[in-house]
């Protein structure tokens, strides 16, 4: 660029000079470039860095559906089902087995009952003494007869056929008890009141209706078909 400069002017006494005005030549010098810094290299180090092992796993399934196994799944439901329906079966099998073996058991001790009440029912008449071997005879058959109905309570299949058996067994070691009892009150020395043999006839009575209802409800179990005596 050139910069103008205003003329100079000189006066002498008596002239007038007019100068032009003279352009300067103005230099611009380009910026000089100067060295970058020396940068100081880092130390080299002797020892080895360190190393870091990155482990990328699995991408997450972005679907929880597609790692269900649905069809294992259902095969163990269907094998528990089948182990079921196996177990029960082989409950029901047992549970009819145990009643069958009950029936029989029962068939045969209902058939003993029979035998025995008509023992207890063939007493002496009144005033006429009881034979001794008899009594004797009558109270074992009571007995056994008793004791067969009380193991068939306890492996009874329901309460209904529990309840009737400890009622055999209770009604026929009653009868027994009024029998004896009666027998003993003619054979006591004073005679006996009508209202004593009165009670002591309806004590025996009672227990031997008691022995025919749960024999009849025993023998409906066993053998529905099968007609009460």
């Amino acid at each position: 660029m050139h910069a103008r400069r205003p003329a100079q002017v000189t006066t002498l006494p008596g002239e007038t000079t007019t100068l032009a005005p003279t352009t300067l030549a103005t230099t611009t010098l380009a910026p000089s470039t100067s060295e970058a810094p020396t940068t100081a290299e880092p130390a080299t180090s002797t020892e080895p860095a360190p190393t870091t092992t990155i482990t990328v796993g699995q991408p997450a399934s972005t679907s929880s559906g597609s790692s269900t196994p649905w069809g294992l799944i259902i095969a163990i439901l269907a094998v528990i089902a089948v182990a079921l329906i196996v177990v029960l079966a082989l409950l029901r099998r047992s549970s009819n087995r145990t009643k069958a073996e009950w029936k029989n058991a029962a068939a045969s001790a209902l058939r003993d009952a029979d035998l025995t009440r008509d023992m207890l029912a063939d007493e002496a008449r009144p005033g006429e003494a009881e034979d001794v071997q008899r009594v004797a005879a009558v109270r074992d058959a009571v007995e056994r007869v008793a004791s067969q109905f009380d193991r068939l309570a306890t492996s009874a299949p329901n309460d209904e056929t529990r309840r009737n058996s400890i009622a055999v067994a209770t009604s026929l070691r009653g009868y027994f008890f009024a029998m004896e009892s009666e027998q003993m009150l003619h054979d006591a020395p004073t005679t006996p009141t009508a209202d004593q043999l009165a009670a002591a006839d309806a004590a025996k009575r009672a227990r031997a209706a008691e022995l025919e209802a749960a024999v009849a409800a025993i023998r409906a179990y066993v053998a529905p078909d099968s007609s009460t005596r």
